[in-house]
């Protein structure tokens, strides 16, 4: 399967810490990281067409009629420190999940279930909690693509990067995978950041719109 362009920036950034001796050999789960002093530091990395943090799938019982998570995670407990679920339309009843059999569904059918279930523009307020968030998975760190290199909850690397400190919003989204079959779409919950109005960082680990941190 060939990569989407998050995944090609992610190889982009790694291959630059590769070249230069500082990628860690174990990531533990994260995009990407460099080692200071014999200590492994992590990054996430976005490029910038995909300002999007921690994407989960959700899935609909039909005989408790609930959404649950598609898997529970420190992505999932950290939503529902949220109350995430709570935005989705409780009388809102998925046709991906009701019509049976699910070849039986129509365009119509996933239309209908992207109306009701998308929203977007929901305000989350505290960006301390997705500093937690990436704080639990060891990561302090975050390279955004046009924008540079910025901390997270700590600079704890000691880079004298600027802190990412931006607005915060939710989107709920049925997100298609294919065209067809037409029951080849999911539900997501999906945090978003608009960092156009972010300022540049002095330093970028792709040294495009700042130097190379310290490291």
């Amino acid at each position: 399967m060939p990569l989407n362009e998050g995944q090609i920036y992610e190889e982009k950034i790694r291959q630059k810490l590769r070249t230069k001796n500082l990628l860690p050999n174990n990531l533990e789960d994260n995009d990407a990281g460099f080692i200071r002093q014999g200590v492994s530091y992590f990054v996430e990395i976005k490029n910038i067409n995909a300002p999007d943090f921690g994407q989960k799938g959700l899935i609909w019982d039909k005989f408790s009629k609930i959404w649950n998570w598609r898997r529970l995670d420190v992505i999932s407990q950290f939503y529902e420190s949220f109350g995430i679920r709570n935005h989705i339309d409780k009388d809102f009843i998925p046709r991906r999940y009701s019509v049976e059999p699910k070849e039986k569904l129509t365009e119509q059918d996933r239309e209908f279930d992207q109306k009701n279930f998308e929203k977007s523009g929901i305000p989350l307020g505290n960006i301390n909690l997705l500093y937690e968030f990436y704080a639990r998975k060891k990561c302090f760190y975050i390279q955004i693509e046009g924008k540079g290199l910025f901390y997270l909850k700590d600079d704890a690397a000691k880079l004298n990067v600027p802190q990412f400190n931006l607005p915060i919003t939710l989107r709920l989204r049925a997100k298609t995978h294919n065209s067809f079959p037409i029951h080849k779409y999911s539900f997501f919950a999906v945090i978003q950041a608009n960092t156009n109005s972010l300022p540049l960082s002095a330093y970028d680990l792709e040294e495009k719109v700042g130097k190379f941190p310290l490291v």
